[in-house]
């Protein structure tokens, strides 16, 4: 059983809720009428606490102002014992709501740098409404016993009383034999309640044993359990009607029979072997037993009428179920787990602070076009040490900097830098990465294209024209970064639209054949009048990005790597190098015309709107405004070394491969419609 609270305890559990509503809500003067809800409940469960706070300080101050009395912590700890299983375990809930809170909540702040306004995260809904109950029911709790609390206690003081008493009265007799000796006032007998309909006990009997698997006798009716029950069905009993209300005078059927329910669980609590009449419990129970009184004489005065007893008897099962659900135990989401909606897409270990702290960027995908990073920091060395910031991005208007790309930059080589901005060049948010592999992974979350190769320092030129540069090449195939766990076995290739298909001649109405399609890259399952149908995705071409500076201003060159373009081996001037000076050069031709996009940034703002997310998938809806062309039958790439050339070669040919691989399998499974 959990060890009894003390005045102390009280102290520091009203501090932290007093802080938490200091903090979290007293400066929310636009914030969202959920979020100020929330605040109200944890000042009202602190303002509950106080009261008992207060009752606990009367007793003391009692106590001590009669000084000649025994002062037995032990039975002060006794009575008390009992008060955690009482009221619930509510510091754990405070404790869940800060941390929802602090991790959740998002303040903006004005010009002069004071908090304004509040949003709330709708993706954490659920969760507050699930800690706004719990609070509301310990609060109900801490109310209901804080005057038998009082009782009990003062009760045992004049228990104390009464003992010297009897000493004094020991001693009389014995001075004097024909004294009179005082009657002990003993406590009253309990109030009588009607007893519970036949029909409705048989009902309650079966939800109880439903619970306990019929294991557990009546008669081991637990405390704790049975005394959240009653607290919670009286508050959903005809205690919601107020005595003004007339409109109505016959309650709902489920008001009723949770009164009844009370009348039940109270019968059960006293007949329990666990129950002590003079204790804590005793005095609590009691108590709700006075309230749930106070409602029957309600009906006895006409004020209510009661509704039929056999209309009550055939209601649901679940009308007649004893136990709440215990949520005391269930963990608060933190901003690094994944919520509805989401796929978990990365963990990037950020290189370590100077104070050896480890910060990690976790990264969500909300929808095709919206992501959720999560910065989050721990400390080795404290293990309470925790901070965590979420940010949304919505590609549409963030714009994604690739710093780490930067031409002929110095820090291009030995940093992995990335920028988020919004669309005004404003609210930066950089990351410096540890790894260009993660750096990759993150491109990739943003952009919809795995990179297959990438290459710093390459040097570009389109022949008959004077177009040059130097800068960093990539080549890209189009690929959705996949949920975290789901292993990534196509190397770089999607998944084939074909693969687990039934043989030959199986009708694409099928619904079996329609899910296998669905369940792949390439297809999705769609449903229609006649049935399920696949829609399928034409298989995206490679593409080749540079990136440079073209004409003062940061720029994209980027050209997709259709069946006319190759690499013209005859033409690189290997045939005028040699094992001295090895051919470090790559011509690219195209059989028709080489049709180049080009995305410019603004010469005004400069790198932060050169923005990667213009080239994402699907299309950035502000793409065309940045963008041009140009057409040219070939260009030259001239690299660092001749292992970044083969490098180069290779992936060219592989990435032209698995295209055709994916058009044939795609000309397959289509033609079987």
């Amino acid at each position: 059983m959990s060890s009894p609270i003390s005045v102390g305890d009280l102290i520091f559990i009203i501090q932290l809720g007093s802080q938490i509503y200091e903090k979290c809500f007293t400066k929310a003067e636009a914030a969202d009428q959920k979020y100020l809800q929330f605040g109200e409940e944890i000042r009202s469960f602190s303002k509950a606490l106080e009261q008992l706070q207060k009752v606990l300080q009367h007793v003391d101050e009692e106590r001590h102002m009669r000084p000649w009395l025994p002062y037995d912590t032990a039975q002060v700890r006794s009575t008390l014992k009992p008060l955690p299983d009482l009221t619930g375990d509510f510091v754990k809930t405070l404790k869940a709501c800060e941390k929802l809170l602090s991790d959740n909540s998002k303040f903006r702040h004005n010009a002069a740098g004071f908090v304004d306004n509040v949003r709330w995260w709708l993706a954490v809904e659920n969760e507050v409404e699930l800690l706004k109950e719990r609070i509301r029911f310990h609060t109900t709790k801490i109310l209901l016993i804080t005057k038998p609390v009082e009782i009990q206690l003062l009760s045992d003081l004049r228990k104390d009383i009464w003992d010297v008493k009897k000493i004094v009265e020991e001693i009389r007799s014995i001075v004097d034999p024909n004294a009179e000796p005082n009657v002990s006032h003993r406590r009253c007998p309990s109030v009588h309640l009607p007893s519970v309909p036949q029909e409705l006990d048989r009902r309650f009997l079966t939800a109880f044993g439903s619970r306990s698997g019929g294991a557990i006798d009546v008669k081991y009716f637990p405390l704790k359990e049975g005394f959240d029950a009653l607290v919670y069905h009286f508050g959903e009993s005809t205690v919601n009607i107020p005595p003004e209300y007339l409109n109505r005078r016959t309650p709902e059927l489920t008001q009723y029979l949770n009164l009844v329910k009370c009348r039940w669980i109270l019968q059960k609590l006293m007949e329990s072997s666990f129950f002590v009449y003079d204790s804590l419990w005793g005095r609590c129970i009691e108590d709700i037993e006075k309230n749930v009184l106070r409602e029957y004489r309600r009906f006895d005065s006409g004020q209510l009428f009661s509704p039929n007893i056999d209309v009550i008897a055939r209601l649901q099962e679940h009308c007649f179920s004893i136990w709440i659900d215990d949520h005391g135990t269930e963990v608060v989401p933190t901003l690094t787990d994944e919520r509805p909606s989401e796929e978990k897409l990365l963990e990037i270990a950020l290189p370590k602070s100077q104070n050896n702290r480890k910060p990690l960027l976790v990264v969500f995908r909300k929808s095709d076009h919206e992501l959720r990073l999560v910065h989050t920091t721990r400390d080795d060395q404290n293990e309470m040490f925790y901070e965590a910031e979420s940010h949304e991005i919505d590609l549409q208007f963030t714009r994604f900097i690739p710093l780490y790309a930067v031409p002929d930059s110095v820090s291009s080589t030995s940093t992995n830098n990335v920028l988020f901005c919004n669309r005004y060049g404003q609210g930066e948010k950089a990351y410096s990465l540890e790894r260009l592999e993660d750096v990759h992974n993150l491109q990739q979350a943003v952009t919809g294209y795995k990179v297959g190769v990438d290459l710093a320092t390459v040097s570009w030129a389109t022949f008959k024209t004077t177009e040059s540069g130097k800068g960093r090449v990539q080549i890209w195939r189009a690929k959705a970064l996949p949920r975290m766990g789901i292993a990534d076995d196509t190397n770089g290739r999607a998944q084939s639209p074909i693969a687990g298909l039934p043989r030959q001649g199986t009708s694409l109405s099928s619904f079996t054949f329609a899910e296998s399609i669905a369940a792949t890259a390439k297809g999705s399952l769609i449903y229609g009048a006649s049935g399920p149908a696949v829609f399928f995705n034409k298989p995206e071409l490679p593409v080749v990005v540079i990136y440079t500076i073209f004409r003062d201003r940061w720029t994209f060159l980027r050209f997709e790597l259709d069946e006319k373009v190759y690499i013209n081996l005859q033409s690189c001037f290997c045939r005028d190098c040699d094992a001295k000076r090895p051919c470090k050069r790559i011509i690219i031709e195209s059989k028709g015309k080489l049709r180049v996009e080009r995305h410019c940034a603004d010469a005004r703002d400069g790198i932060n709107t050169w923005d990667l997310a213009l080239l994402r998938k699907p299309s950035h809806p502000s793409a065309d405004k940045t963008l041009s062309f140009f057409v040219i039958k070939r260009v030259v790439f001239t690299f660092a070394s001749p292992e970044d050339k083969l490098e180069f070669q290779t992936m060219f040919k592989n990435a032209q491969t698995l295209r055709r691989l994916d058009e044939k399998e795609y000309l397959t499974a289509t033609s079987k419609r």
